[in-house]
């Protein structure tokens, strides 16, 4: 029994780690895009909307994983495996970014053809591009970030990044409380 609940308690570590991880880019591309818009009357998504992107993100990242070839260049050097993984998210994204509209103006009782139409307008506009190709390079350092703890370990890579005196909170904890 406490090995499915480790499970489920990783999977959902992951999937905060990767909410958290993509609710703090989208903020940080709403807060650019404010910028440059400022004053000229664009209506910029709120916060609150960049927050649940990043739940979508990672809710439809999980979902990508679950295909069967999506680990398709274990044994090759890691470009292989992030090149692919990108491209899949990305595509994923892009299938998303399309089809949201399209939903949305087919239950506000638009036709197939029409609702297709305005969706395709809308996922042409220069500025969803400009945002999607922010979250390409997001998607990029995701999955280059996962793909790197995977081959060499989290611990591995706290030591690389922060020296090889850091300690995680958990073992200063476990240290700490013996």
């Amino acid at each position: 029994m406490s090995g499915g609940h480790g499970t489920v308690q990783q999977e959902v570590g992951k999937f905060l780690g990767t909410a958290l991880f993509f609710s703090t880019g989208f903020c940080l591309i709403l807060i650019a895009e404010r910028l440059v818009t400022q004053g000229s009357g664009i209506e910029i998504a709120s916060f609150f909307q960049a927050l649940y992107g990043g739940l979508i993100v990672a809710a439809l990242l999980r979902m990508v994983d679950l295909l069967p070839f999506v680990d398709a260049f274990l044994g090759k050097p890691l470009i292989h495996n992030i090149v692919w993984k990108s491209s899949l998210y990305i595509g994923a994204s892009l299938v998303y970014r399309y089809v949201k509209p399209l939903f949305k103006y087919l239950f506000e009782g638009l036709s197939l053809p029409a609702a297709a139409e305005n969706a395709l307008h809308e996922f042409m506009l220069a500025r969803r591009w400009a945002i999607e190709i922010w979250v390409a390079m997001l998607v990029v350092v995701y999955v280059t970030t996962m793909e790197l703890i995977r081959a060499i370990g989290r611990d591995r890579l706290k030591e690389i990044f922060l020296g090889p005196g850091s300690k995680s909170a958990r073992e200063r904890y476990s240290r700490d409380a013996a």
